[in-house]
């Protein structure tokens, strides 16, 4: 029993504010929720996820909703999807006007703790770190979850050492994703702590699975180290449906396992759909005498009318979602809200009655003290985690074929040592390789946190561990497979860049330098070396691109399948921005392409299958790659699937004036063509396409014109099956519309023309569907044929020059001049070079000496003291130029990008850079990176 003195309650309490503020702040204490007023805080809250993305940029609907929400009772809603670069200010001032809180998931779907091959790794934390960043600026942000449902199942795996096996998912479900999620507890709590930002309460939400209950929930607020534990729990039940009672659905149970626990808890989704009217009878026993002495309130779901039907309000009947743009299955998106009769009623007058007054923290905290659970230990045939082994450092992937009771160990470490947090000051590993990641002081290409570095040098928490580094190459071996520099091998990065390329010249040096300086995984030469002479199965030197490739993507000792790789052409491509924003914005494009997908082409039965346990309803087609776009239809026939079958570009019908579309040339054209040049996607999703191209070329002989070729009549032939399979599938309504929209030239659909496409021969049981899609507006990607005249270098703190650039470019529809959020949010320029305290960096090194007249940089530069490359008709500011094309901008952009004037110092600074030194050494002693 730990009694006040000396407990962490009173560090709790001490953060705690109790001044007057506009809107009080929500703090967990002991196992209750207080506002800073000192009372108790009950959540009457709602699920909100308007749209898949982000529901909280649309201020003028917030307004809408939080009027309605607090018509209803509510004082809390939860949304489970965020973009954290959005501005969510006009959202949360909306709900906070009218005493609504927030509570937050913090992953996505890319970034989710997967329940059955769980990781915790540094690009999950940086996403998480990002979510939080966001929200704990606004005071009505009531707390936040790592985790929705991952635990599904009572079997497991367990994770042991820095060894990985694929278990049979039969028998090894997912209770050995428990310790990963209590890390990411662990880990986003010191990172909040680092940064001094309030205490937002910090939890989950599990799934009501009796074979885990109360394993789980006592897991994740056991322990002596209170830095590990949760602070608060919560449980999705749909249990008391109808007319059930306390003892009859099983809310008796739950009261009982939650009787003297630690932390808050409380229902994070509720509300039966069936037997139909939904009456929210259990309200009454979760606000009442029942549990409210234990239990901290119930968030219902939802607030939005869809398939699910579960909603308590619509925007309006139901539309056909191929007319609408706010429609996902035919139900409106906004507007103003409309009750369900009656669920809207019962649940209003439920709430209406119920308001208990809890305890007075003065009082509470006079009385309190914390007692955690004792650690749960194995189950038979359900929970399988010993609750006392050290949780999973940063990076640590799971092993299936250790027992239950085994304790996590590494390579030249002992428990103790394992159990030692990423975040700890000073802490280390012991862990120097797992398998299928840099070692946990590596990389964090992860999606929305601005800390991120090169493969070699990890954002942590709190402080980088010492002398733990990863080489970049390892030793020389004989390798006749490989595909890297002179046979030499890498670890295995999370993200992969590779760079085909037959023979160094300037321009590939220019690549490299542009990857260096802004924290680029060290690249991968790709057939360096090789020569090509068009006879053999290569086909010359661009179609020797795919062979190479592919083959480096099917080395499982080199890629694992759900890394991320960035696939460049190696002669004519310069980075511009930090990988950071590179792979945020790569999740954003793929998040809104899958919500145009799902509108376009509706939905369909998945059968379960691997992680998914049920049948769900699941987009048609989803997008996970992203190619560059190009204006012209290049070298594939107009009326090849290449050319004539793909969709238009989302940037505005008139983005470049009257004659967008219509310029034979290409210059006035929105880009939508396929450009191979750059490429980005899991490896899984890559390496398929990339098979399919090899088949092209080997078996099919369709790629003696190039690369460029074979792999837009890939994307061609995808997009004519999507499109033929949608006008075949549709009813009588569709088929009229789609009619009259050919009649009247106002089609989306590319085969409206009518024009016969060639080279079109389905094979069945071919695969056409690859997940490929364009970067249209050219945030990830600027190709530059046709383009160059719509870039313009700008300085954005230099405003005088924007009159200029205005009169240059008279179908401008908008003055580009913001510099992007994300960008804003970065690290400065300088500070990729050398990731980490610049202070704590020796000035000398083993292979470079000081030299005040080779290493003199200024004190800093912002990004708005920076010149950036500009797409001004998109508008955006690209993460890589590729300068294919007219390419005497090879010479004359060159000076203009941000980093020259500065490109050898910084070059040198990441090469003496302590957390890249041994990369440099093994790289001078023969590696051609």
């Amino acid at each position: 029993m730990l009694g006040l003195a000396g407990s962490p309650l009173l560090a709790v309490l001490a953060a705690v504010d109790l001044a007057i503020a506009a809107t009080p702040i929500i703090s967990a204490v002991g196992s209750k929720f207080f506002n800073s007023d000192g009372d108790q805080f009950y959540i009457k809250g709602i699920a909100y996820q308007l749209i898949p993305t982000d529901p909280l940029i649309d201020t003028d609907q917030c307004k809408r909703d939080a009027k309605q929400m607090q018509d209803l009772g509510a004082n809390a809603f939860r949304v489970y999807h965020v973009d954290p670069t959005a501005d969510h200010k006009g959202c949360m001032d909306a709900f906070a006007d009218v005493g609504i809180y927030l509570f937050v998931d913090l992953d996505d779907f890319p970034t989710q703790i997967q329940p059955t091959t769980p990781s915790w790794n540094p690009s999950q934390l940086s996403a998480f770190s990002a979510v939080l960043d966001e929200f704990q600026r606004y005071d009505n942000t009531a707390g936040v979850f790592v985790g929705n449902e991952v635990l599904t199942t009572g079997r497991t795996m367990t994770y042991h050492g820095s060894q990985e096996h694929r278990a049979d998912q039969s028998t090894a479900e997912t209770s050995g994703a428990a310790p990963y999620v209590k890390a990411a507890v662990r880990d986003i709590k010191a990172y909040r702590d680092s940064k001094n930002y309030r205490k937002i309460p910090i939890g989950y939400s599990a799934a009501d699975v009796p074979g885990l209950r109360p394993m789980l929930q006592n897991y994740l607020a056991c322990g002596d180290n209170d830095a590990e534990r949760a602070e608060f729990y919560s449980l999705n039940v749909y249990e008391w449906c109808g007319e059930s009672s306390y003892d009859g659905s099983g809310y008796s149970q739950l009261e009982k396992t939650a009787t003297g626990y630690n932390v808050p808890i409380f229902v994070s989704e509720t509300g039966c759909r069936e037997p139909r009217p939904r009456l929210f009878g259990d309200q009454a026993s979760i606000f009442g005498q029942d549990m409210a002495g234990t239990w901290s309130g119930a968030i219902v779901y939802e607030w939005i009318q869809e398939a699910n039907d579960y909603g308590l309000i619509s925007y309006g009947p139901m539309v056909n979602p191929n007319v609408s743009t706010d429609a996902l299955d035919g139900y409106p998106r906004s507007g103003t809200p409309r009750t369900v009769s009656p669920d809207y009623g019962n649940l209003k007058s439920q709430w209406a009655t119920l308001s208990p007054s809890g305890v007075k923290l003065s009082v509470y905290s006079a009385s309190a003290s914390i007692t955690p659970p004792a650690c749960p230990t194995s189950t038979e045939g359900g929970w399988i985690v010993n609750g006392n082994a050290p949780l999973p450092s940063l990076g640590q992937k799971l092993d299936s074929a250790a027992t239950a009771s085994s304790a996590a160990t590494t390579p030249g470490g002992n428990a103790a040592q394992a159990s030692a947090s990423a975040t700890g000051g000073g802490a280390t590993t012991g862990n120097k390789e797992i398998t299928g990641m840099v070692i946990p002081t590596s990389s964090t290409f992860g999606v929305g946190h601005s800390s991120l570095t090169s493969s070699l040098v990890p954002y942590a928490p709190s402080k980088l561990h010492n002398e733990i580094e990863s080489p970049l190459l390892a030793p020389e071996t004989k390798d006749d497979n490989s595909t890297a520099p002179m046979g030499l091998q890498k670890t295995n990065p999370s993200f992969h860049l590779l760079v085909p390329a037959t023979e160094s010249n300037s321009n590939l040096c220019k690549t490299l330098l542009s990857s260096f300086v802004l924290a680029y995984p060290p690249p991968t030469l790709v057939n360096y070396g090789k020569k090509f002479d068009g006879d053999s199965w290569d086909k010359g030197t661009h179609t020797g691109k795919i062979r190479g490739v592919y083959d480096y993507l099917s080395n499982k000792d080199k890629v694992a399948d759900d890394d991320m790789v960035l696939v460049i052409d190696g002669y004519d491509i310069w980075f511009q921005l930090p990988p950071v924003i590179m792979i945020k914005r790569y999740h954003q494009l793929v998040n809104e392409a899958n919500v145009r997908l799902r509108r376009r082409y509706g939905t369909e039965l998945k059968e379960p299958g691997g992680a998914q346990t049920r049948t769900e309803v699941a987009a048609k087609y989803s997008q996970s790659v992203v190619f560059g776009a190009d204006k012209l239809c290049w070298p594939n026939s107009a009326d090849e699937p290449a050319c004539a079958a793909i969709p238009y570009s989302t940037l505005p019908k008139d983005a470049y004036g009257p004659l967008t579309d219509t310029d034979s040339e290409g210059f006035l054209n929105r880009p939508r063509f396929l450009n191979s040049g750059t490429v980005m996607g899991p490896v899984k999703d890559v390496r398929a396409i990339y098979e399919a191209a090899v088949r092209k070329v080997e078996e099919e002989n369709r790629g003696t014109i190039g690369d460029q070729f074979v792999f837009a009549e890939i994307f061609g032939e995808q997009e004519y099956q999507r499109e033929t399979q949608r006008q075949s599938t549709q009813g009588a309504g569709g088929r009229w519309y789609e009619w009259l929209s050919n009649a009247l030239g106002a089609s989306d659909s590319p085969l409206a023309t009518n024009q016969t496409i060639k080279n079109m021969t389905v094979v069945p049981g071919r695969q056409y569907e690859f997940g490929i899609g364009l970067d249209y507006e050219s945030k990830m990607f600027q190709t530059m044929t046709h383009s160059a005249n719509d870039v313009e270098f700008i300085t954005y703190n230099n405003s005088a020059l924007f009159p200029s650039i205005i009169d240059k470019h008279p179908n401008l529809k908008q003055t580009p001049f913001a510099l992007p959020v994300d960008i804003q949010k970065a690290h400065g320029p300088f500070w990729y070079s050398s990731p980490g305290n610049h202070s704590l960096e020796p000035k000398d090194s083993l292979l470079l000496p000081h030299s005040d007249y080779l290493d003199d940089l200024p004190e800093r530069i912002d990004w708005y003291d920076a010149p950036l490359a500009t797409n001004l008709y998109s508008p955006s500011v690209p993460c890589l130029l590729h300068i294919n094309g007219d390419k005497a901008p090879l010479n004359d952009w060159w000076p203009s990008m941000w980093y020259h004037p500065y490109s050898r110092a910084l070059v040198r600074r990441y090469i003496r850079s302590t957390q890249t030194r041994k990369a440099a050494q093994a790289a001078a002693a023969g590696g051609q990176t």
